[in-house]
C-alpha cells in the first residue's frame, strides 16, 4: 500500500514540477502553449526539432530550466517505474484488488487535478508570485 502512495506522491510531484516549470518559462517571455509543451517535452525527455525548441535552448535562463528538467525527468521516471512494480510485487495476492483500486482511483483524482482550469490559475498564480519574489528570473 506505501509503494502505491509513493507512486501517486511522485506522481503529484512530477506534475507540479512540470507547472513550476511552465511559469518559470513564461516568465521567461514565451507564451503559455510554447511554455508549457517545452515543459512537457523536456522532463519527458522527448526532444522535438522545432524553431520553438531552438528559441528556448538559444536563451540561457531558459536552457537552464530545460536541463534542470530533464534531469528532474529522469529521476521521476526510475521511481515511478519501481513503484509500479513494487506496488503489485510487494503483499500478498488478497490486497492486489484494493491496490489497483487505489491506484486507479488516485490516477483519476489526479488527472481530474491537473486538468482543472481553476486550479491550473490558482496555482500559476502562486507559482508565479513566489518565483517573483524568491528568484531572479526576468
Amino acid at each position: 500500500m506505501i509503494a502505491v502512495v509513493s507512486l501517486l506522491f511522485i506522481l503529484t510531484v512530477s506534475l507540479l514540477i512540470t507547472r513550476i516549470a511552465t511559469v518559470a518559462l513564461q516568465l521567461t517571455g514565451l507564451s503559455k502553449a510554447s511554455a508549457q509543451f517545452q515543459a512537457r517535452s523536456a522532463f519527458t525527455g522527448v526532444g522535438y526539432t522545432t524553431s520553438e525548441a531552438e528559441n528556448t535552448v538559444s536563451h540561457p535562463v531558459r536552457r537552464r530550466i530545460v536541463m534542470l528538467l530533464m534531469l528532474l525527468g529522469n529521476v521521476g521516471l526510475v521511481s515511478v517505474m519501481s513503484t509500479i512494480v513494487l506496488s503489485f510485487l510487494a503483499g500478498d495476492e488478497s490486497q492486489f484488488w484494493v491496490r489497483g483500486g487505489l491506484m486507479g482511483g488516485g490516477l483519476v483524482l489526479l488527472g481530474l487535478v491537473a486538468t482543472s482550469k481553476w486550479i491550473d490559475r490558482r496555482l500559476g498564480s502562486l507559482i508565479s508570485w513566489a518565483l517573483s519574489r524568491w528568484s531572479a528570473l526576468d
